[in-house]
């Protein structure tokens, strides 16, 4: 009785706090990676704090992916995901990034927002390989259809991984 008590306190402080943050998003229709709650919609609310940010992200660009590369190899998915993490809120237009992310968060189980960077991935560079790990994501998100739409333009386009998919 107390533990219920003292839970009902507390989501009601809770509740009140983020009542006073006024919280309203923008755009949450907008690209797929707004897909953090937490995250502030407004795509740059610090246009120079954004700029820094993105020219720090230039400067380590390739150390940092090749470092998310390497962590990928031993299946380090987590670490992977630390590493990148930071710089996604600058959306940076890099589809390596978004693959390597993606993958981080494919493996991890996180089949929604792998696919969001996958589908950004791919819109910015037409790797057929993509085309596969959308396909799973739709698969292991339960649609199937769009699944098998994505394993068909891979076949087509010669992966062989979706080949075999729409073979079994």
């Amino acid at each position: 009785m107390k533990w219920l008590l003292l839970s009902a306190v507390f989501f009601i402080c809770c509740q009140r706090a983020l009542a006073q943050q006024n919280f309203a998003p923008t755009n949450l229709g907008g690209p797929a990676m707004k897909y953090q709650g937490l995250r502030d919609t407004d795509l740059s609310p610090n246009a120079e704090l954004r700029e820094k940010g993105l020219k720090e992200w230039r400067a380590k660009r390739d150390t940092t992916l090749a470092k998310a590369k390497k962590l990928l190899d031993e299946k380090n998915y987590v670490a992977v995901n630390q590493l990148l993490f930071p710089y996604d809120y600058l959306e940076p237009e890099d589809a390596l990034f978004y693959e390597y992310l993606g993958k981080s968060y494919f493996y991890s189980g996180l089949h929604q927002v792998s696919l969001d960077c996958f589908l950004i991935s791919y819109e910015q560079k037409k790797q057929t390989e993509l085309l596969y790990f959308i396909g799973q994501c739709h698969e292991k998100l339960g649609n199937e259809k769009e699944a098998t739409k994505f394993y068909k333009k891979g076949a087509k386009e010669g992966d062989a991984a979706c080949k075999s998919k729409l073979d079994q």
